[in-house]
């Protein structure tokens, strides 16, 4: 869980109120946190957020600003004030780092009004968002840079390692990019984020080099004081569902700090203007409200709780449509909206209530079954490993050398990894062997995990077991060996037919079939996985795998 560390005289400065140790632990309960301290008397104070969704409040300044909401300091949505792009205030993004990092965007902040916890706050939540959110720089990376040292445009290019040199924050000297990869703590750190590239440099229309993004800023301009005013904020990265949320999040909470914001314009593969701090929308329905909260609550005091929440709302014929403000990147759904209203309404004051029926769970027979093949894998001296349902098209079929089929894929995918689910799962255990392909051999893995299948206009549940050895010596004599142990152990008769599928090697496969209610039914395959393939994920050893049906076997 995601842990922050605060000032209490600051965040006291923040909310202009003044409260002992055992009030703040409480108010904390409206964020989902829990403060750590070693005395009383202590300023210094950890916070532990239960909640991973809100990067939102990974600073004082958004816990702060929530809090104002919950305690009636605040009432209803902040409406920000954002002035648009002056006409040179302009980020020029190159068509050359298309294939390196295309995505550029950026803000202004003038007048902010920064000490030395304020510096503190914006570098914590600088990194918690590009570590978190941003998956350590490879999705959204996020610069901080003195606005007044900045010669306008600027331009978001690459050079060769041996076309520009710059001083990079914290040294004294200018370095090529290579020589800030290998002796920058940064460029150690995150220099495979760009390694064997030509390398992404943002630079000033009078050559001042900002940063080489995403790793280090200049000594130039990105050195940021007590005494700087005016702050020009960029982030870069790939996919412009990654980037914003991480500029909007940053942005407001130099807002916080006294900054008004003016746009900056990027040209980049889609021209736009940010930061743009308008808020959201969503309907919801006032039954559904008291339905999944369990209490009857008016619409006087739904809408008092909204406000508490740091909601507007206009009542509509289908409902409530409720604005919410543009940080809130957890709300994807009405319940997101009815979880603040519980929240605001205090879940100290839910009365409990005892179960209407009490009985005694047990695991279904088909989960006991899954566990009796569970053990069996083992015992064929192999290894179990869990991987995500959530995957993407390519993996499963591309990679796989397969025609695209239909998958359930998600409409708004914050990635593109996680973007449909998988309909089996061989291609997730490939991944796997690539990623370890220096662990000692053989290597043997399976799987037991959930699949999804679409039919016509439906779709099936599917739990699969999928196994792959990786070793010397391993050919489709040796698979066939592995899953007759594996369907006789469990009493099932069955045969194999010869299968042509374009992951496996021609006339090295075959279709696995059992008879069941008088008439033959396939349940999966086995065979050598191709060389193209295997090519794929960088492994050298031959490899067989198979993959079947647990619910045909039932």
């Amino acid at each position: 869980m995601p842990t922050i560390e605060i000032n209490k005289k600051d965040f006291e400065k923040l909310i202009k109120r003044r409260f002992n140790m055992e009030k703040l632990s409480s108010i904390m309960n409206y964020v989902k946190g829990e403060l750590e301290f070693e005395n009383k008397k202590e300023d210094n104070l950890k916070l532990e957020l239960k909640d991973v969704n809100r990067p939102d409040l990974w600073s004082v300044e958004g816990v702060v600003r929530e809090l104002k909401h919950r305690l009636g300091i605040k009432k209803g949505l902040i409406k920000y004030s954002v002035q648009k792009p002056e006409k040179n205030h302009l980020i020029k993004v190159s068509p050359k780092v298309r294939k390196v990092r295309p995505v550029s965007v950026g803000a202004i902040v003038r007048n902010l009004k920064l000490n030395e916890e304020a510096l503190k706050q914006l570098i914590q939540l600088q990194e918690k968002l590009c570590i978190n959110f941003g998956l350590k720089r490879k999705e959204a990376a996020l610069g901080v840079y003195d606005f007044d040292k900045i010669k306008w445009p600027i331009n978001y290019t690459t050079f060769r390692d041996n076309e520009i040199k710059f001083v990079p924050l914290g040294f004294s000297y200018k370095m090529s990019p290579s020589e800030i990869i290998e002796k920058h703590e940064k460029g150690m750190e995150y220099g495979k984020l760009v390694e064997g590239k030509d390398y992404p440099i943002l630079i000033d229309s009078e050559k001042n080099v900002l940063s080489m993004p995403p790793i280090i800023n200049s000594d130039y301009s990105g050195k940021v004081t007590k005494e700087t005013r005016n702050v020009f904020v960029e982030v870069s990265g790939f996919d412009l569902r990654f980037v914003l949320p991480v500029l909007n999040i940053f942005i407001c909470a130099l807002i916080e700090r006294g900054g008004e914001v003016e746009q900056v314009l990027s040209t980049g593969p889609k021209r736009i203007a940010t930061p743009n701090l308008e808020s959201k929308e969503i309907l919801i329905n006032i039954n559904e409200i008291n339905k999944i909260l369990g209490i009857s609550l008016t619409e006087k005091e739904i809408f008092n709780l909204l406000e508490k929440s740091g909601f507007d709302y206009i009542k509509d014929k289908n409902g409530i449509l409720i604005k919410y403000p543009c940080y809130r990147y957890d709300i994807l759904d009405s319940r997101d909206v009815i979880e603040d209203i519980a929240i605001s309404y205090g879940f100290n004051n839910f009365k409990p209530e005892k179960f209407k029926e009490s009985t005694f769970g047990c695991n279904s027979k088909f989960t006991e079954f899954k566990y009796k093949v569970k053990e069996m894998m083992i015992g064929l001296e192999s290894q179990e490993i869990a991987t995500f349902v959530l995957t993407e098209k390519d993996k499963l079929f591309k990679t796989m050398r397969l025609k695209n089929l239909d998958v359930i894929e998600i409409a708004n995918p914050v990635s593109l990894n996680y973007s449909c689910l998988r309909n089996w799962l061989l291609p997730s255990l490939m991944e796997f062997l690539g990623k370890n392909k220096d662990v000692e051999y053989p290597q043997k893995i399976f799987e037991i995990g959930e699949c999804i299948e679409v039919e016509k206009d439906s779709f099936k549940n599917l739990s699969k077991l999928a196994y792959v050895y990786s070793g010397k010596d391993v050919n489709f004599t040796i698979i066939k060996q592995q899953l007759d142990y594996l369907l006789r152990s469990l009493k099932i008769n069955y045969k194999t037919k010869k299968l042509e599928h374009a992951s496996f090697i021609s006339g090295r496969c075959g279709e696995v079939i059992i008879k069941k209610e008088n008439r033959e039914i396939s349940i999966g395959f086995l065979g050598e996985i191709h060389p193209a393939i295997l090519e794929k994920f960088n492994l050298i050893m031959p490899t067989v795998a198979f993959e079947i049906n647990l619910n045909k076997l039932v």
